[in-house]
């Protein structure tokens, strides 16, 4: 199924978002794993937590990698048929001399 530019446009935006919020939630663990009042327990579970978000946004990075594949596959081939509209007219204009 096609989708629309702009729907793609919103599924990549929305993974950048998703982006950012993971990144801020790792920084703020990472800032709270340098606390030295944390107990061993606290800490592990801050690594897990840790190690989720890790895997996350490696998946998403992964998700937007491909729909960016996607997207400038979709130019490639505008532009294709861009060319190859232009080439027709040129030689149509050369055929008719109009």
């Amino acid at each position: 199924m096609h989708r629309s530019h702009t729907e793609r446009e919103r599924e990549i935006q929305s993974l950048n978002d998703v982006f950012d919020g993971l990144q801020r939630r790792m920084r703020n663990l990472e800032d709270n794993m340098d606390n030295q009042t944390n107990t061993d327990k606290r800490m592990r579970e801050y690594w897990d937590e840790l190690s989720e978000l890790r895997i996350q946004l490696a998946e998403n990075r992964q998700k937007l990698e491909m729909m960016q594949a996607k997207h400038s596959n979709s130019f490639a081939v505008a532009a294709c048929l861009f060319f190859i509209c232009f080439l027709v007219y040129g030689l149509y204009v050369l055929v008719n001399g109009v």
